[in-house]
């Protein structure tokens, strides 16, 4: 018989902190097709950037900054199981 794979239920407080600081969480696939392993990335500003490099606003040159994880992960589904711990990372280093 298949074990069916445990998976977290997303955080929504550190999921909502994370988004009203302007962190940008997601996956970033290790091939062209998107097919087989991921990392997570974080994107600092990334909300305000519209998840660009940078964007400019009244004028004014607003950058962001990415930041890409050292895990690697099987398949997107194992990658999407552990954002509630980036959420919560973020939320502790810089909450």
């Amino acid at each position: 018989m298949k074990k069916k794979k445990e998976t977290q239920s997303l955080n929504i407080d550190n999921f909502k902190w994370c988004v009203e600081n302007d962190f940008q969480v997601y996956l970033v696939p290790m091939d062209s097709q998107g097919k087989g392993k991921y990392k997570i990335a974080v994107r600092r500003r990334g909300i305000t950037t519209e998840g660009k490099d940078f964007i400019v606003k009244d004028g004014i040159r607003i950058d962001s900054k990415v930041t890409i994880g050292k895990e690697v992960y099987k398949n997107s589904a194992e990658a999407t199981n552990n954002l509630n711990e980036v959420y919560e990372f973020l939320r502790r280093t810089y909450g």
